[in-house]
């Protein structure tokens, strides 16, 4: 005899969605962020993202699991989602959103720091007599706005155990 969907909000695709959203998706995020050795700015951010977007459903999921366990006759999905033990079931979309916040965070620094040094940069350009004073030093910035230094005159530059080599002279 099959069990109708409705005597448990385990057998429904809530529970599943649940399933699928605080813990596969989640693993195979972390597990990606672990196995590659390199990722872009955008990568990062976009995994950020989705972990916060996968907690939000989460917590939308449980909510709706929790009202839909009260009507069920079942006594194990109300020990679950409707009893103090539920609370516990919010700790993984706030961990996971918390990872995905700070991932937002780092990448958004980034480019904070980057326009920060530009707008430096800029400014020092811009004040009276900035470009020459940076010209003599022999200094000027660079694309992002750190200073290169002049690279040394060859003449200057001696090796151990090189010879000067006097000029001859004709007379």
């Amino acid at each position: 005899m099959p069990i109708p969907s409705d005597v448990t909000v385990f057998t429904q695709v809530r529970f599943w969605l649940l399933v699928l959203c605080s813990l596969i998706f989640p693993a195979a995020i972390f597990v990606t962020l672990f196995v590659r050795r390199e990722f872009s700015k955008k990568t990062v951010l976009a995994f950020g993202l989705l972990l916060i977007v996968l907690a939000g459903v989460d917590i939308f999921v449980l909510r709706a699991l929790s009202h839909q366990a009260r009507l069920t006759p079942s006594l194990a999905d109300d020990l679950v989602f409707s009893s103090e033990l539920s609370v516990a079931l919010y700790i993984f979309p706030a961990a996971f959103g918390t990872f995905g916040l700070n991932m937002v965070s780092h990448v958004l620094m980034h480019y904070l720091k980057q326009k920060e040094a530009r707008f430096e940069a800029h400014r020092r350009l811009a004040q009276p007599g900035g470009a020459v004073r940076a010209a003599r030093r022999g200094n000027r910035p660079g694309p992002s706005g750190m200073r290169r230094t002049r690279p040394a005159v060859a003449s200057k530059r001696r090796r151990p155990g090189a010879r000067l080599v006097a000029a001859r002279q004709d007379t």
